[in-house]
């Protein structure tokens, strides 16, 4: 039988707070705990959340913390409160310790904590390319700061992974830090497809069965791509596009939608809604600037639903170098629209056959468990 090991988990943001990384790091303590581990989780307190709670068989540390940025930068604070947590963490049985993301000050409390317990530390990088917050000026405090605490993370000398291969470029071409190791976002590929809801989207957006219907499912902002998706809708009469998310755009994505006749606008959906519109989807489409390893890749492959993406980090990982069975897009709307075509364009047969082939490579090697072996790897 495999040794079983004691996990310490640092992520500056986790549930109730929504996101790929909250996500990630619950996925994986959960799996790791039904595999026998023990694991912890380490993350910092938002309003109405309790300091210690145990869920899904492993335990959640809260430590004291103002929420700066509308909760996009947790900055520990260091109360009484604090010191009797932090004190009860180096009690605790730990023999490894992950930090999710190197530029937090929360990070460096991981770091700090594996120093004190003498044990490893893999800093898992989740991002491929520059944080940024849509301002120039502010980017490039951001940027300055991206450097500063990455540099002080090094220091402790901790392990490096990326979360794709994209990831691990982008480490060693911005910080100079080179790693080969992947530990991949994953899915519950049969629990997502069982968690849809029977609500019929196709219904709502008035598509006919043969219709080709392409889903936009994110955030509702310029970096995500979805006025590019807008324009392609303008061009594409002979497709029909369904919108889901909310964000800063939104009243610009409802209107352009209400103007459209192949356009609907849906909102935002919660998970069994997101099912059930890439389960009634015939393709999900995502000229995205950025990405460390969407869920939403992940979560479209579930269901083999065909994805049009430009390559950012993740999509080598999941379809190959060349795209594979989906269609990879620049950022520009002719690309998308062209990418689109060549999808709309192909027989029901061939279409099938590129799905069962989506859906076959998300579901045989972006599970949890092949997660936590990439994780068990990264420290022998």
């Amino acid at each position: 039988m495999a040794s079983t090991h004691a996990y310490v988990i640092f992520s500056a943001q986790y549930l109730p707070s929504m996101g790929g990384v909250e996500n990630f790091t619950a996925s994986l303590a959960k799996e790791l705990a039904s595999q026998g581990h023990r694991v912890t989780v380490v993350t910092s307190q938002v309003p109405n959340t309790s300091s210690r709670e145990d869920t899904q068989g492993f335990e959640v540390v809260r430590l004291p913390a103002y929420q700066l940025l509308n909760g996009r930068l947790p900055i520990t604070h260091r109360t009484a409160a604090y010191e009797r947590i932090w004190d009860y963490l180096l009690e605790l049985p730990c023999d490894r310790v992950l930090v999710n993301t190197r530029f937090y000050p929360h990070s460096l409390e991981g770091l700090r904590y594996a120093e004190a317990k003498g044990v490893p530390a893999v800093v898992l990088e989740h991002g491929s390319a520059p944080l940024t917050l849509g301002n120039p000026l502010a980017d490039h405090a951001i940027s300055a700061y991206e450097k500063v605490i990455t540099r002080l993370g090094a220091r402790y000398e901790p392990r490096y992974a990326g979360i794709s291969l994209a990831a691990c470029r982008w480490l060693a071409a911005e910080f100079h830090i080179r790693t080969q190791r992947v530990i991949p976002n994953a899915i519950d590929a049969v629990a997502f497809r069982a968690q849809a809801s029977s609500r019929d989207l196709r219904a709502l957006a008035s598509v006919e069965p043969q219709d080709f219907v392409a889903a936009f499912i994110g955030r509702f902002v310029a970096e995500k791509g979805v006025l590019t998706c807008l324009g392609v809708a303008e061009c594409l009469p002979q497709v029909s596009f369904v919108f889901a998310g909310s964000g800063p755009l939104d009243d610009e994505v409802r209107e352009r939608c209400s103007k459209l006749s192949n356009a609907t606008y849906v909102g935002r959906l919660d998970k069994a809604d997101v099912s059930a519109l890439l389960f009634q989807a015939d393709c999900w489409v995502s000229p995205t600037l950025s990405e460390g390893m969407p869920t939403s890749l992940l979560e479209a492959g579930a269901w083999g639903t065909l994805p049009v993406i430009s390559p950012v980090g993740g999509v080598e990982d999941v379809l190959g170098p060349d795209g594979g069975p989906g269609e990879l897009c620049s950022l520009e709307a002719g690309s998308v629209q062209a990418a689109l075509e060549r999808l709309a364009a192909l027989s029901p047969e061939d279409r099938q056959a590129r799905s069962d082939e989506f859906r076959h490579r998300v579901e045989t090697a972006f599970t949890w468990a092949d997660s936590a072996r990439a994780l068990d790897k990264a420290f022998e």
